[in-house]
């Protein structure tokens, strides 16, 4: 018996269609697939990133406001310490050297507060104490023996979000010097305005 030809061509269109790979009409739904989930999953993403980036700077916020309150109400002196390999700002004060109770007070993390760790693609760009420039990769921020504190600022700059950050000498409240709402408080010399004896 002698086969013919026609049995052999469906074989072949067959494996033609097996290699012949996707139609135009399923790129396209997969492309509209992709499209869709990308928009309505990446405002999310940057939704969450700005909200860490916005925790970030509460958190410095408060460091900044613990670290005035603890100069104005504490005995000891007080530091701002960045570590910038770390990525973390911190609370730091002069204490009793736990190994050595007699000897000399010595610096050590406060543990009465927690380091902020910076999200990833926030830095500090810039930190001022009474207008010097500390050092890119690491720098403390102390107040003084005598009591005093230097002005300072703490500029903070991620992928969404910027801040900065301003604590007066005079005031225990930091605010955002680049925030149109904020109020910056002036001191008044009562004296100067002739209003040293006035009632309140």
């Amino acid at each position: 018996m002698m086969k013919t030809g026609t049995n052999q061509r469906p074989r072949a269109t067959k494996a033609r269609r097996a290699r012949r790979g996707f139609t135009l009409l399923e790129l396209i739904v997969a492309s509209t697939i992709l499209v869709i989930i990308t928009t309505v999953a990446l405002p999310r993403f940057l939704v969450v990133e700005s909200q860490r980036e916005e925790k970030a700077i509460i958190a410095v916020e408060d460091l900044m406001r613990m670290y005035a309150f603890r100069n104005t109400t504490g005995m000891q002196q007080v530091s701002l310490h960045h570590d910038g390999g770390a990525r973390t700002i911190s609370l730091w004060i002069m204490d009793l050297n736990p190994a050595d109770l007699d000897g000399p007070r010595i610096w050590q993390q406060d543990r009465l507060s927690t380091a902020v760790e910076l999200p990833e693609g926030m830095t500090v760009d810039r930190a001022l104490a009474d207008g010097e420039p500390m050092s890119d990769d690491g720098w403390t921020i102390a107040t003084n023996p005598d009591g005093s504190r230097p002005r300072v600022e703490i500029i903070l700059v991620g992928r969404e979000k910027e801040a900065h950050l301003v604590l007066e000498t005079y005031t225990n409240s930091p605010v955002r010097a680049n925030d149109p709402r904020a109020r910056v408080l002036q001191p008044i010399d009562l004296d100067a305005e002739g209003g040293a004896y006035d009632p309140w």
